[in-house]
């Protein structure tokens, strides 16, 4: 092969030099005859390679299996031979194949080289032995030398890049970088693999890069390459997009680019990138995603490089460069300058510049994101100027709506800081969101307003009362939203907004009386539903919310609530969504009923209708063990003689429904689901209705490949045991439920043992589990164990004992 090969060819016999000449038609289709004979050729080969290997493996079945002698010998020595030889003669091709690095390319071509390279990464990739063959021959110097030597070859030298990865993984990408210090193409060549693996790998969910214990190494690599003096912006590119994602993996890397003079170089990237005018817009995108990853998070390198003038150079460059470049700008100059920086940006653009539209985006979003203080205190600034441009600016179009977010998003932080009255600019910009909730908006300008109010009230209960002059608007939205097949998702993410934002301003009085109005209309239903239920969940969530007054929660309503609920789910029973959500709403509000009170009838009826109309769908079977659990759970927490006569109630109810045989019905259906929520919950219920003895029978008919109902029976019994101890007084019971907990701990134990057998770790020390693994199963079982432990020991401290 290659141009040193020896051909020979032979002599003419009388016969070829007596042959006539071929006629015109045969001249005419020599060269496609040619070219298919070729490709004739390569099938034929290519079929007749197949077959002999099949013959070889099948010669290999037989030296294996054949029991007499003497053909066994003669057959297992002519096998040996043979693969001896094929062995051989493999690597004496691969051994020629890698001559061409050590005579500084031999004279071939570039293109001969990149066929070699590309022969290599074939064989690499599904053999082993050859990958061995080729780091033994030195390999890995021998590709960066021939890819030093054709720096102007790129599919050379991304083939180049990829045959070392295949011969050494991530190592190997390093040592590329390394013997490529002098030589630009092969540094670029390294960046575009780690960037392209790294995106793959993130793309299939895998850890990736997070992971890679080479990335400090990579970082100082790949930093020096970006410090180069005159470095190609192409390079620039590459190290910078590599870069981006390291740092986006693990946002504690950006630390150390940094201190290897990361922040200067990427300002310098940026400015390269500047230089080379409409060319260089995939560099200024790649830094400013690189810039933007570097100060996620992280004051001190936002702070850096705004002493190094990263505001100037990222301004210019939203100036000059159009589309997308300009909406990367705008996002990093607010990450770094905050949204002051956008808006002076903004105000130095043409009123038609794609600038002033990128500004918008971009404050849109940032608004609505955590910022450090020091970029919080421009919010009064930013707010006088986007009250500003709201006035001159019309309630349609997507700029419009871009305005509004940007708008609400600046008031919602202000809100908990200024009262209504105390000044102007707020209060003229809350009236602006009013007003763009009326029928003269388009409705995604009316959708970014109410969501704005909505945020407001929920954070700011002084600005309630003025927010009310929306709940007009708010209601013509209610009704005007349409219910077409078509707009259905969208039209039922519309209606919930609107709910919640009416609900957070008046409280449950003004939901439940669109509901009323609407029976009829399930999307409705669900909407003023699922508002309902955000409201219980952020006053369950959220620290600041004191009271239930404060939440937007009267005690008087709670039960006007629950028959509104009881009788959407009665009149739409089939409409999945809202059996669920009504489920869910039921759960939450019994909590905010007096001590004292009975469950009501009506919100049992209800759940029971729905797990009787959707037996075998997760998510209604979940929403209504849910429910159930949280009518028999003590009210406030503790368990007093009021709540045990309400829980006994509610207890002989569900006896006399026989819920006790659809709860195991549950628990066999679901035993083997990943979201143990469903089981802790059915299996809680089951405790109380029909004795901790039954929760106790279905442990123990499981087997280790219900793992996930065994652990949330393991913890169903530590809570009922420690919310309800006289369920476990009975000496015998506490010591049925240590010893099904013992049993279950000792299977998890040795499948402990053989998830580390199977991967080649040591046994696991006891109750930590093959965590080396790293499998689901293994942290399963650690999970067990765990809470085994726990519930022995709550048993153990019972006064009774279990031993």
């Amino acid at each position: 092969f290659g141009s040193s090969a020896t051909h020979h060819t032979p002599r003419a016999t009388g016969h070829l030099r007596r042959a006539a000449p071929p006629a015109m038609g045969v001249l005419q289709r020599n060269a496609l005859d040619i070219a298919v004979d070729a490709r004739t050729r390569g099938a034929d080969t290519a079929a007749a390679a197949a077959d002999i290997l099949a013959a070889v493996g099948a010669l290999a079945e037989c030296s294996s299996q054949l029991e007499h002698e003497p053909l066994k010998g003669a057959v297992s020595g002519a096998t040996a031979q043979l693969f001896a030889h094929i062995e051989g003669r493999c690597r004496e091709f691969v051994a020629a194949l890698l001559l061409m690095g050590t005579c500084n390319g031999g004279g071939e071509s570039d293109d001969l080289a990149y066929d070699k390279l590309w022969t290599l990464r074939l064989m690499g990739n599904r053999s082993e032995v050859t990958r061995r063959w080729i780091i033994e021959a030195n390999g890995l110097r021998v590709i960066s030398q021939v890819m030093i030597a054709r720096p102007g070859h790129s599919k050379l030298q991304k083939e180049g890049a990829w045959l070392v990865y295949v011969l050494a993984g991530v190592d190997g990408l390093v040592e590329l970088l390394q013997y490529g210090r002098a030589c630009p193409a092969v540094q670029e060549a390294a960046a575009w693999a780690i960037y392209e693996l790294a995106l793959k790998q993130r793309e299939r969910g895998q850890a990736g890069a997070a992971e890679w214990t080479q990335a400090e190494s990579i970082i100082a690599l790949l930093s020096q390459a970006l410090n180069s003096p005159n470095a190609e912006f192409t390079l620039l590119w590459a190290c910078s997009s590599a870069l981006r994602l390291l740092v986006e993996s693990m946002p504690c890397r950006g630390n150390l680019f940094v201190a290897n003079g990361g922040a200067e170089a990427a300002l310098v990237a940026l400015r390269a990138g500047q230089s080379a005018g409409p060319d260089g817009s995939p560099l200024i995108v790649a830094g400013m995603q690189l810039i933007t990853a570097l100060v996620d998070g992280n004051a001190a390198v936002a702070q850096k490089l705004r002493a190094l003038g990263a505001l100037d150079v990222l301004v210019a460059c939203g100036l000059r460069l159009p589309g997308k470049v300009t909406d990367e700008t705008m996002w990093t100059l607010g990450q770094v300058g905050g949204i002051l920086a956008v808006l002076q940006v903004m105000n130095s653009a043409p009123a038609d510049s794609e600038a002033v539209g990128s500004g918008l985006r971009a404050i849109a979003k940032l608004a609505w994101l955590p910022l450090e203080e020091g970029l919080q205190q421009q919010f009064p600034q930013a707010a006088e100027a986007l009250v500003n441009l709201t006035r001159r600016m019309e309630t349609s179009g997507d700029m419009s709506e871009k305005t509004y977010q940007a708008l609400g998003g600046v008031l919602h932080v202000l809100a908990p800081r200024i009262v209504p009255g105390a000044w102007t600019v707020m209060d003229d910009g809350v009236s602006m969101l009013i007003e763009a909730v009326g029928p003269g908006s388009d409705a995604s300008v009316a959708q970014a307003a109410v969501a704005s109010i909505g945020h407001i009230a929920a954070l700011a209960p002084p600005w309630r009362t003025p927010l009310q002059r929306a709940l007009g608007g708010i209601g013509q939205r209610m009704r005007l939203t349409d219910h077409s097949e078509v707009e259905i998702a969208r039209s039922a993410k519309h209606q919930k907004n609107l709910f919640w934002a009416s609900a957070v301003i008046a409280g449950l009085p003004v939901v439940l009386e669109e509901m009323r109005s609407q029976a009829n209309s399930p999307q409705v239903q669900d909407a003023a539903i699922s508002a309902i239920v955000d409201i219980l969940e952020d006053h369950t969530d959220s620290p600041a919310c004191g009271s239930d007054a404060d939440a937007g929660i009267d005690p008087k309503d709670v039960p006007n609530a629950i028959s509104s609920v009881a009788s959407a789910m009665r009149g739409h029973g089939m409409h999945e969504e809202l059996q669920w959500s009504g489920c869910h709403a039921l759960g939450l509000l019994h909590h905010h009923l007096p001590v004292t009170s009975e469950v009501p009838p009506e919100a049992l009826e209800c759940v029971l209708a729905a797990l009787k109309r959707h037996p075998n769908r997760y998510k209604v079977c979940s929403g209504a063990a849910a429910a159930l659990r949280s009518f028999l759970e003590p009210r406030g927490g503790r368990n007093t003689a009021a709540g045990s006569a309400v829980l006994a109630q509610a207890v002989a109810v569900l006896r006399s429904r026989e819920i006790a045989v659809t709860l195991r019905r549950l628990a066999n259906d679901f035993c083997a689901s990943t979201d143990k929520a469903l089981l802790e919950d059915a299996l809680y219920v089951l405790g109380l209705v029909d004795g901790v003895q039954s929760v106790l029978q279905v442990l123990r008919s499981s087997d280790s490949s219900c793992a996930g109902l065994r652990s949330a029976g393991l913890k169903t019994l530590f809570e009922l045991a420690r919310a309800f101890p006289d369920l476990a007084a009975a000496p015998t019971v506490a010591r049925e439920m240590h010893a099904v907990a013992g049993a279950i701990a000792q299977e998890a134990t040795a499948a402990d043992i053989a998830a580390a057998a199977a991967i080649g770790l040591p046994r696991p020390q006891p109750g930590c589990g093959a965590i080396g693994a790293g499998s689901e199963a293994s942290e399963e079982c650690v999970e067990i164990l765990r809470r085994a432990e726990l519930l022995r020991g709550l048993l153990a401290a019972c006064p009774t004992g279990a031993g």
